[in-house]
């Protein structure tokens, strides 16, 4: 591809990427509070407070990065075979079935209605068993990976399947609407694929494949590209330079059509059901902040509390996945004591710390076994 003085033909920047980490735990930082955020608010929390705005940041950096940053570990492990890819799809796929169990269904059944979901458990308190979420989707992009590997397609041949694929996407979007009764199971699973008006972004499916298959293999391209990086200082201020102008342009674009960029980013049903023009949209946010984050990471990559970003950063799927099943245990327990819920925020914050401090004591835990497992084998 590039072989002037910014690229090698050869791969010479093979390493742990400083700003990939702070990123990626930025991102499963804002991805919590926004969980959190769910489970309080369907009480009577404002609209416009800080726990509001901090709740919506994350889809300026949250799933979409996450598949972005899934891609790009993709390109630099030794693991990516089509084997390897296969055999990770299918275990994200069946883990994020079985995270639906521990984190909707079996709180129900202990605690009653979950308030979270409660306008789908009307229908049929099962159904967000086989609901999709991120987890899915990463499981399906795994798969996508494997048949990419198998098939031995270029770069040019999935970067055309995957625009193909988010055209089917744009096509579909809002134009598929079915009616939600009980023996709607089939459409989850069709959902899984391709956008329906009415399941997508209402927690049936949240991230359908051909809506958000570009992230990850934007983010392949670019780990690919960027292991060939002669300089990466001077690889992120170019790409800055470029993506900081065109988002103030798609910004005074929008104000010149009447239309808040803002509002628009902010809305569920844009940022799940995403047509080109936000998917651009997003994808220049993700260059920006990955090279603003390369410039502070060379700073602050140098002080101790570094050692915190990288365990974040390193632990990020486990993060998600035990989080999320605390979260779920604690909605089901607000909904028996509502007295907790004001529309103080400062509750919004402690909740948040309460599931990052028992998400933290889980993974030590699990450390600490893994550790004496080991030094016994």
């Amino acid at each position: 591809m590039f072989t002037g003085k910014l690229f090698s033909s050869e791969t010479v920047n093979n390493g742990r990427q400083p700003a990939f980490d702070l990123c990626k735990t930025i991102c499963i930082v804002l991805m919590i509070l926004c969980h959190v955020f769910y489970v309080v608010k369907f009480t009577n929390t404002p609209s416009l407070t800080a726990s509001f705005l901090a709740h919506n940041l994350v889809r300026l950096l949250g799933a979409q990065f996450f598949m972005f940053s899934m891609g790009m570990g993709l390109a630099y492990t030794r693991n990516d075979s089509a084997k390897c890819c296969f055999k990770r799809g299918v275990i994200l796929l069946l883990s994020g079935y079985f995270l639906n169990f521990l984190r909707e269904i079996l709180p129900w059944m202990v605690c009653g209605s979950y308030p979270m979901f409660s306008s789908i458990l009307a229908h049929d308190k099962f159904l967000m068993l086989i609901s999709g979420d991120i987890l899915q989707f990463a499981g399906l992009a795994f798969l996508f990976f494997a048949l990419v590997k198998y098939l031995k397609w270029t770069n040019w041949t999935i970067l055309i399947v995957t625009i193909i694929l988010t055209a089917i996407g744009a096509f579909c979007t809002n134009e598929i609407t079915v009616k939600l009764t009980a023996d709607n199971f089939y459409y989850s699973f069709i959902g899984l694929f391709i956008p329906i008006k009415n399941f997508t972004a209402s927690s049936y499916v949240c991230f359908s494949f051909c809506n958000w298959i570009i992230y990850p293999v934007t983010g392949w391209l670019f780990g690919k590209l960027l292991k060939r990086c002669t300089n990466p200082d001077k690889f992120y201020l170019y790409l800055l330079g470029i993506s900081v102008p065109l988002l103030l342009l798609a910004w005074s674009a929008f104000d010149a059509a009447g239309k808040n960029m803002w509002l628009i980013l902010m809305n569920p049903l844009v940022y799940h059901q995403q047509n080109p023009v936000i998917l651009a949209v997003y994808m220049n946010i993700i260059a920006v902040a990955v090279s603003l984050a390369h410039i502070f990471s060379c700073y602050f990559s140098k002080f101790r509390f570094w050692g915190i970003i990288k365990h974040f950063s390193s632990e990020l799927p486990t993060l998600y996945i035990v989080s999320w099943v605390i979260i779920g245990w604690i909605g089901a327990w607000l909904k028996m004591n509502h007295k907790f819920l004001t529309k103080d925020m400062d509750n919004i914050f402690w909740l948040f710390v309460i599931v990052l401090v028992l998400s933290e004591v889980y993974i030590t835990f699990k450390n600490v076994l893994k550790k004496k497992r080991n030094s016994q084998g």
